[in-house]
């Protein structure tokens, strides 16, 4: 009984230990207010998604502590009774101890150690190509939250706007210059933009829940800090932008590590080889023998050739692997750059040939119906014209911060910004 529940108190240890190496960032609480810079931190660093990563990184230098470890000696021993007269020394008892200790004469141990060595870098960097991807996204959900953030103050202020140009058709129909019907559609417009507000206010909850929720932190409602902005990346693509990519630094680790095992199986095909060493003796009368002798496997059923194979074709796998990932990496480099560049092109036409004349538009036309030389209807299309507008440009620069941040994180450039 004692026996049968070991392994289920081994499983228990081990969850507990990984449990106990995840606490730290499990127990963090990120705070109620975050810019750029805090998010990609929180993301590289602190979120809990990134914990089983890191556990997979301490199982490969624990792989590394395995592979240096000098193979066990093995020792026997034999109690014996003699009945008859054939004994050995004429004893009616023998006893016999040997110990066998395995010898490694084809370099296993070194190449088990290399190839150990090389898991470890690899596993190091898919932990760097997680938290890279992972920053992308959770920069990508920030300026998500930003823009919803600022949609939202936009709808709020437009419904304060309209709540003044009540106040002006109010004052107007008052003094017997305007209708009810000026009024009414005044009093539709501002519940349009109320539900509007409502549908903002969700969109925010929303982004909210995104962004925390890709962190690792369920119960988190973060606030964005800081503003909409064009970030600061290089200005064109290199030949080598590839080469500082997370996922193409794994895939690079993951072929090396991948090579390193074709050596172990190859040493690891040599027959195994041990040295013995024993002494047998007697008693009534004493008698002894002591022997040296080497034990050596013969290879004949099996020669560990499919292990060979198999290792072989992994690495295999690992170059392809790489070859692919690099060629997304250089596609995605350029892809991004190109997004870059045409919603620059975007914004800048947008902020030099319609945000200068939105203020002159409204104010234009409330003058002229101040004046009564525009109809109610001129001067509602005119203010949600400027306020959709804005909301226009917001979509340009969130668009073109999202590019920004994917390029940098394509480039392996992704950390404060700037």
């Amino acid at each position: 009984m004692t026996n049968g529940n070991r392994p289920r108190a081994g499983a228990r240890m081990a969850w507990l230990a990984l449990w106990l190496a995840a606490a730290p960032a499990l127990a963090q609480t990120p705070p109620d207010s975050v810019d750029l810079a805090a998010v990609l931190a929180l993301a590289q660093d602190a979120s809990p998604r990134l914990a089983l990563e890191r556990q997979n990184v301490a199982a490969a230098r624990a792989d590394r502590g395995t592979a240096s470890a000098w193979p066990n000696p093995t020792v026997s021993y034999n109690h014996s009774r003699q009945p008859g007269d054939q004994t050995n020394f004429g004893s009616g008892r023998a006893q016999e101890m040997s110990i066998e200790l395995p010898l490694l004469i084809a370099g296993q141990r070194g190449v088990r150690m290399k190839a150990a060595d090389r898991g470890v870098e690899a596993a190091q960097a898919r932990l760097a190509a997680s938290g890279n991807d992972l920053a992308a996204d959770a920069g990508a959900a920030f300026v998500a939250l930003l823009l919803a953030q600022e949609k939202r103050a936009a709808r709020v202020a437009g419904v304060d706007e309209l709540a003044r140009l009540r106040d002006v058709v109010a004052g107007r129909q008052s003094a017997g210059m305007e209708s009810q019907y000026e009024l009414l559609r005044v009093d539709v417009e501002q519940e349009a933009w109320r539900a509007q507000t409502a549908e903002a206010e969700a969109d925010l909850a929303d982004a909210q829940a995104q962004l925390a929720t890709l962190l690792g932190f369920p119960d988190w409602r973060p606030h964005g800090t800081g503003e909409l902005r064009s970030l600061q990346v290089k200005p064109e693509a290199v030949e080598d932008d590839a080469q500082g990519n997370p996922s193409y630094i794994a895939a690079r680790r993951d072929e090396e590590a991948a090579q390193a095992s074709v050596e172990v199986a190859r040493r690891e095909r040599f027959p195994a080889m041990s040295l013995t060493a024993g002494r047998f003796w007697t008693s009534h009368p004493f008698g002894a023998t002591n022997s040296v002798g080497l034990t050596l496997e013969i290879p004949i059923f099996d020669t560990r050739g499919g292990a060979l194979d198999k290792a072989h074709a992994e690495a295999a796998s690992a170059g392809l692997r790489r070859q692919l990932v690099e060629a997304e990496v250089r596609a995605n480099v350029q892809r991004y750059s190109t997004q870059v560049a045409q919603r620059a092109a975007a914004l800048d036409r947008f902020d030099a040939q319609i945000a200068p004349r939105l203020p002159a538009l409204e104010q234009m036309a409330e003058d002229a119906y101040r004046l009564g030389k525009s109809s109610i209807t001129d001067l509602l299309d005119a203010t949600r014209a400027r306020y959709e507008a804005h909301m226009d440009q917001l979509d340009l620069v969130a668009r073109l911060m999202e590019a920004q941040l994917r390029l940098r994180a394509a480039r392996g450039e992704l950390s404060v910004p700037s």
